[in-house]
C-alpha cells in the first residue's frame, strides 16, 4: 500500500484537491450560515490533505487553523464567538504557523491569504467579504502554480470569477435602484 501512495502521491493529491473545490462549491448552496461554516471547515480539512500529500506545510498549517476558524465562527450568534478579539487570535495563529512551517519566500502568501480570509469570514456585510476574498484568491492562485497544486489553481480561479461577477452583477442592480 505504501508503494501505491508513493508512486500515485501527486494523482491522490490532485483528487483531493477537487473534491475540496467539490465541496466549496456545494457549501455556498446551503442558506445556514452556520451549515456553510462547517462545510467550509470540511472542505479546509481536505485541503488540508491535498496540500500534505504535495509536501506543502505552510498551506497544511493555514488550513488547520482555518478549520478551526470555521468552526468557532459558526458559533457566532453564541456570545462567548462574538468578541472581535477572535480574529486577531487567528491572525496570530496563522503567524505561528508560517513560523514552524517556513518553506520558502512562497510560504507568506498563504499567511496573506488567511489574513484576509479571518477578516473576511468575520464580516457581517456579505459584499465587503467579498472584496476581502478577492486577494485571499489571487494569494493562493499564485501560491497554487508556483507549487503544483492543479486542482487548488483551478479552485481559485473558479472563485475568483464567480466573486468578480456577483460583483459587477450587483453592481449594476445597485446603479439602476
Amino acid at each position: 500500500m505504501p508503494e501505491f501512495f508513493t508512486a500515485h502521491q501527486n494523482l491522490i493529491a490532485q483528487i483531493l484537491g477537487f473534491i475540496a473545490m467539490g465541496i466549496a462549491v456545494a457549501m455556498y448552496q446551503f442558506k445556514k450560515h452556520r451549515t456553510i461554516l462547517i462545510l467550509m471547515s470540511l472542505c479546509s480539512l481536505v485541503w488540508s490533505l491535498h496540500f500534505a500529500c504535495l509536501g506543502l506545510f505552510t498551506p497544511v498549517g493555514m488550513n488547520m487553523i482555518n478549520v478551526l476558524r470555521g468552526i468557532v465562527y459558526s458559533f457566532r450568534e453564541k456570545k462567548w464567538a462574538q468578541n472581535n478579539i477572535i480574529p486577531a487570535v487567528f491572525i496570530v495563529l496563522c503567524a505561528g504557523s508560517v513560523i514552524l512551517t517556513w518553506e520558502s519566500a512562497w510560504s507568506i502568501l498563504p499567511f496573506i491569504a488567511s489574513i484576509f480570509a479571518t477578516t473576511a469570514n468575520w464580516q457581517k456585510n456579505t459584499r465587503l467579504l467579498k472584496y476581502l476574498s478577492i486577494p485571499v484568491c489571487v494569494c493562493w492562485f499564485v501560491y497554487n502554480i508556483a507549487n503544483g497544486s492543479i486542482a487548488g489553481t483551478f479552485n481559485e480561479a473558479f472563485a475568483l470569477t464567480s466573486i468578480i461577477i456577483y460583483l459587477v452583477r450587483t453592481r449594476k442592480k445597485t446603479e439602476a435602484v
